[in-house]
């Protein structure tokens, strides 16, 4: 699992591999959302969104440049779409299409396994027909390497930022309060140095110039795809602190 990243600034976002332009439309839509929740109590928040409690704080936060993204929080992310690459705000955990309820967080749905991408119902249908590329300089786990559990930041050693591909998905809501785009991280295996921190999942650093071709997710079928994410990949070492 791959819990919180670390958002990257304007200049670390030139570094990617790939042009793309800012949705303003969607970046816009996430304003007018924001001034609608905080326009209505969390009575309605929680109906709108089909929650099973009443959320505790605002279900619309967007982490900044610099700042940290939570399971639920906005964040950018690059998608394409009618031939566009864009720069937009997705959630960081799937709300799939059509979802009458927000499932519990125990469910994790801001990672999807590579190994059982083609199995869960989540998943399958999303690859080949929704990807994206999340950007980060950071990732966060937890572990516990004694039996206390520890967060743990993991950061590339040598690269200002990396990035991972996500699929994505929209929800609206039935009465078109609400209507975003929210993805979920695809993971694998940890190379050594994360492993030996005690942890067992880890990004997919996407290679370089692979990130075009994923962006096309017609292109090729779902087997082939997972495949693709096995074999497309950059060298990545990390280091680790503690957070205090």
């Amino acid at each position: 699992m791959c819990y919180s990243v670390s958002v990257p600034n304007d200049d670390q976002m030139t570094l990617l591999p790939v042009e793309f332009e800012r949705d303003k439309a969607a970046w816009v839509r996430l304003r007018e959302m924001q001034a609608w929740e905080e326009g209505v109590s969390m009575d309605e928040v929680q109906a709108v969104l089909g929650m099973p409690g009443k959320p505790r704080s605002s279900q619309l936060k967007l982490a900044g440049p610099g700042g940290r993204v939570y399971p639920r929080y906005f964040c950018p992310v690059v998608v394409r779409e009618e031939r566009q690459t864009w720069l937009r705000p997705l959630r960081y955990t799937l709300r799939p299409a059509g979802s009458y309820t927000e499932l519990s967080s125990k469910y994790q749905l801001f990672n999807a396994r590579l190994d059982t991408i083609l199995e869960k119902r989540t998943w399958k249908g999303l690859i080949g027909r929704r990807h994206g590329i999340l950007p980060f300089t950071s990732f966060y786990e937890w572990v516990a390497p004694k039996g206390k559990s520890v967060e743990i930041q993991f950061m590339p050693q040598g690269k200002e930022i990396i990035w991972a591909p996500v699929l994505w998905d929209r929800w609206s809501s039935l009465g078109g309060e609400l209507e975003f785009d929210s993805c979920s991280m695809i993971t694998d295996e940890p190379p050594p140095e994360v492993a030996a921190a005690g942890h067992d999942r880890s990004p997919i650093f996407l290679a370089g110039d692979a990130v075009d071709q994923w962006l096309n997710p017609e292109s090729q079928s779902p087997q082939e795809w997972k495949e693709f994410l096995s074999g497309h990949r950059d060298s990545v070492h990390y280091d680790h602190r503690m957070v205090a």
